[in-house]
């Protein structure tokens, strides 16, 4: 709806709403209006107004400096408000919030580093949609396949944590890769290097579940298995088998350079996660990632880290493909249920 249906405080209305779900700080909510404002009285904006003033707030989200947490004498660039949360509460699409995003950098003149900044965000989405995509048949081949049933806990103070669930290592191994490479900007927007280091994810996570004996999670019929494997004498390797070669082979990667990740990138960071304890299991061969005792730590303390950086650095979550798969996987089962 343009503007010729919405009066300025139908749109004011809109903007304040909009910022009290956000809890967004005042000095940046009044900029955005301004700018926006600014901009109305010199170009025809079009469409839902909500898009135009989702992205003000993201100019001025980014703009903003805001302490860190415990940390006073330290600042970071950006006020801390998710990216997803604004343009779920805008009801605007990341592919429409590139598109009109560029075409408010040039209404407003903004910066060339800002305009570098959305460039490399949709770089980073149009990667990060592919590699997802190349993930599902990959972890498919090594694991059973994911389903939406996830084992109830009944909540009472003798509460014990449950086996981790082919769903649950799913969206771990995604949540993983995804944290481990937003420490590595100059990945994020390559599609090779990011396809390695998801091998080399993919890769620690087998091995992990081979190591636990995890018989439950893993797809006999994948060629990475261990050779005596399911055999009567068989006995889970104590040191991690890599499986490298057979993902490159089947999965188009090239094995060189992905060693050359695995070796220089994914493996010291992995040990940066342990030395800081966010990461609980056995530093020496990266491994009790999935045990019964950790797995709900490692899950939660990922997760936070990832989504650190997400509200710092104003990056998209790309977590978001792990909900739209689980509600594709919901569509089908009702599917295959029938009327």
């Amino acid at each position: 709806m343009g503007l010729s249906a919405e009066t300025e405080e139908d749109v004011l209305k809109k903007h304040q709403d909009l910022c009290h779900n956000l809890n967004m700080d005042k000095d940046s909510a009044n900029e955005a209006w301004q700018s926006y404002v600014n901009i109305r009285q010199n170009y025809t904006l079009e469409g839902d107004q909500l898009h135009w003033l989702g992205c003000a707030l993201y100019v001025a989200c980014r703009k903003a400096i805001a302490p860190t947490v415990g940390r006073s004498n330290m600042l970071v660039e950006g006020n801390l408000v998710s990216l997803t949360r604004l343009l779920r509460l805008c009801n605007l699409s990341l592919i429409q919030f590139f598109s009109k995003s560029k075409k408010w950098a040039d209404m407003t003149n903004l910066s060339p580093d800002f305009r570098d900044k959305i460039n490399r965000l949709e770089r980073n989405f149009a990667v990060s949609m592919v590699i997802f995509k190349k993930f599902q048949p990959i972890f498919n081949d090594m694991f059973v396949e994911p389903t939406n049933d996830q084992p109830r806990q009944t909540k009472s103070k003798k509460q014990r944590n449950l086996p981790c669930t082919s769903s649950r290592v799913f969206d771990f191994v995604w949540t993983l890769f995804v944290c481990v490479k937003s420490e590595f900007p100059e990945i994020s927007d390559d599609l090779v290097n990011s396809y390695h280091l998801l091998l080399a994810c993919c890769d620690l996570i087998y091995a992990n579940s081979i190591m636990a004996d995890r018989t439950d999670l893993l797809n006999n019929k994948f060629p990475g298995l261990p050779r005596n494997y399911g055999e009567r004498n068989y006995q889970p390797p104590t040191d991690p088998p890599c499986i490298m070669s057979q993902l490159c082979s089947k999965h188009d990667g090239i094995l060189v350079e992905a060693k050359g990740i695995k070796e220089y990138c994914w493996k010291n960071h992995m040990k940066k996660l342990f030395d800081r304890k966010i990461l609980r299991g056995e530093p020496k061969t990266l491994s009790g990632l999935l045990d019964v005792s950790s797995f709900d730590l490692n899950m939660k303390a990922i997760n936070k880290v990832y989504e650190e950086y997400v509200l710092s650095v104003g990056d998209f979550d790309e977590r978001i493909f792990l909900a739209k798969c689980k509600q594709l996987r919901v569509d089908r089962l009702q599917c295959e249920a029938g009327p």
